[in-house]
């Protein structure tokens, strides 16, 4: 095919004007094969060019790391590392066959293949070994979960294959005939190319559904597909000059509805594109601050007031166990100036699934989930309202709420503390553990140390869902829907205003889930964390950062993500930025909380 004239080198449009990222890829031409950047989909740069070969970019999902191949031929390949913010390059193995690096866990591991086998390294193991994944045939292509414990690639048996190899627990699954996969950032779908009938096409397998569609149908060949953050698709194709390959993108809303609505983005003749790259949102800063005292805990409580950041309670040990000692109303202070912890006075009940609320020098708990040794099971919830003093490092029972509640929200507008949501998990009888969900909304007057029930009531009862207050109205993310035998996960994202007092719904979230944190910078909010349901018995808890841009009223994920797999996670505002604290998760093969606490923030 003859290059059409009227296609200009450079960009047509782009499906990443929403969010800043970089995107990098391969650039082949006469004078070599070199590294091209590009960080408005327009126009590119060439990030590393010389008479060496440079192959298969991929950048960091904060952009500011690019791993490639180099060398001067195909048996003195080196992986090396560029940080863009340094100007430095540093390379991790000897030379060989090496191809297809990809970044994974916060970029502290590189995957690779090594003479059809895959490996990995830990970027910060000084001594660089190579721990190579239990696969037998021929292998590449490796992309890995951001766990670094799930990998697709390509397998080379009697046919090309693409595997999901849990890699913990020793279990592959073949989803498809093809190669070159690559993963979405929310880790939902898998594109490949594959061949039909002589010709190469992009296919797409849903994670969920376990479904495969194709989509693309051009009679040239289409190539190495990756995701941006929005979930559009990117692909390389020779249909514009034979041989001599383009960078196309469809948008998310193209490929899932089959319109098959392609834009050109990078194309100039005689030069060859391949492998295109996205990075996540570059405007997202996560830092890792000190991590939380004492045993690990999830579904505590946390609030900033005056410098301090204030951890109360909590679950301790295995998910879904409650002996007496899982039960903590351990309090312990973050000092954001001198970044230190300290322990302070215990809560005087110890119990999880309350929140706090903060007001002149006293941080107030209302209720929780609790240890009750006469009830089968031996839980209940609480119905009083704690105060803690700052100034004499004191607590007092000061109010009893009207209803038992725990795994609610509490959320605060000037004098008022409104309560949403929850239930009294008390059981009404033996081996009740459907409990009581609530639709009533208390507001407890802290200047009054009274309460009021509303004539208004929550129009869908939940618990185990999230909420923060932007401009005077209290948001709701997710949560499960009433019963404690199942998970009903729930993608409603509701908006009450106490003025009016009327609720009101919003765009869906991106998934069902319970268990996030969120909260907001300026007009974003952000949803961390939570749960995936991948099947009818099957969930996972997930690391991902969504978006939700509340002036064009659309949710997207972020590219970006939180150290490790968890819900039950806390969020609390510091200054502009949000701070993450602890949670539960399952991540390698363990089940138990994490004590880390990261800073969120947008340049």
């Amino acid at each position: 095919m003859n290059f059409k004239s009227f296609i200009l080198a450079t960009v047509l449009c782009s499906g990443l004007s929403v969010q800043a990222a970089k995107m990098v890829f391969l650039v082949e031409d006469s004078k070599g094969k070199h590294i091209g950047l590009s960080t408005n989909q327009k126009d590119y740069t060439i990030l590393e060019s010389d008479k060496e070969w440079n192959l298969y970019p991929s950048i960091s999902s904060d952009g500011q790391k690019v791993t490639f191949v180099k060398g001067s031929d195909q048996d003195s390949l080196v992986l090396t590392v560029k940080n863009l913010s340094l100007g430095t390059d540093s390379t991790y193995t000897d030379k060989s066959f090496i191809l297809q690096p990809k970044f994974s866990k916060q970029d502290s591991m590189i995957f690779f293949s090594m003479k059809s086998k895959i490996g990995f390294i830990n970027t910060t193991d000084k001594n660089q070994n190579i721990t190579y994944i239990n696969e037998e045939l021929p292998s590449y292509f490796p992309v890995p979960f951001q766990s670094g414990e799930v990998l697709i690639y390509q397998r080379n048996n009697t046919e090309k294959e693409i595997v999901i190899f849990d890699i913990l627990n020793n279990d592959k699954k073949v989803i498809g005939k093809g190669m070159s996969p690559s993963l979405s950032k929310d880790e939902k779908y898998i594109a490949y190319t594959s061949k039909e009938n002589d010709n190469w096409d992009i296919h797409i397998y849903d994670r969920f559904t376990k479904q495969t569609i194709k989509v693309t149908t051009h009679q040239d060949r289409d190539f190495s597909p990756s995701f941006d953050a929005k979930g559009n698709l990117l692909y390389t194709s020779d249909r514009l000059e034979n041989g001599v390959f383009s960078i196309y993108t469809q948008s998310f809303k193209s490929w899932s509805e089959g319109l098959n609505q392609e834009v050109l983005l990078i194309s100039k003749p005689g030069t060859s594109f391949y492998a295109p790259q996205v990075s996540g949102n570059i405007n997202i800063e996560i830092e890792q601050l000190p991590k939380l005292i004492g045993e690990p805990r999830s579904s505590f409580g946390t609030i900033e007031l005056n410098g301090k950041v204030y951890v109360a309670g909590g679950h301790q040990g295995a998910e879904h166990t409650y002996p007496p000692e899982s039960f903590t109303g351990r309090v312990t202070a973050y000092d954001l100036k001198t970044k230190t912890w300290t322990n302070m006075a215990p809560r005087i009940y110890p119990s999880h699934g309350f929140q706090l609320a903060a007001y002149k020098h006293y941080i107030y708990a209302f209720g929780g989930f609790a240890y009750e040794e006469t009830t089968l099971p031996k839980w209940k919830s609480l119905s009083v309202v704690e105060r803690y003093n700052t100034l004499t490092n004191t607590w007092e029972e000061i109010s009893e709420m009207p209803r038992k509640r725990s795994s609610n929200t509490v959320s605060r507008i000037g004098n008022k503390v409104y309560l949403l949501g929850g239930w009294d998990s008390t059981p009404k009888f033996k081996d009740d553990i459907d409990g009581t969900f609530h639709d009533e909304i208390d507001v407890y007057d802290l200047e009054k140390n009274t309460w009021e029930t509303l004539e208004v009531k929550l129009p869908l009862k939940r618990r185990a869902f999230n909420s923060f207050v932007k401009n005077g109205k209290i948001h709701l993310v997710g949560g499960i829907s009433e019963g404690g035998s199942h998970f009903a996960l729930l993608d409603n994202f509701t908006v009450f205003d106490p003025k009016t007092k009327t609720f009101s719904e919003l765009p869906k979230l991106p998934f069902a889930t319970f268990a996030p944190a969120s909260g907001t910078i300026g007009d974003t909010a952000f949803v961390f964390g939570g749960m995936f349901k991948l099947s009818q018995w099957e969930y996972e808890y997930i690391p991902h950062i969504y978006e939700y841009d509340f002036t064009k009223k659309h949710w997207i994920h972020s590219g970006r993500y939180l150290k490790e797999y968890k819900g039950f996670s806390q969020v609390v505002k510091l200054g502009d930025c949000l701070g993450v604290l602890g949670g539960h998760s399952y991540q390698g093969n363990q089940d138990k909380p994490v004590d880390t606490f990261e800073k969120v923030c947008l340049k």
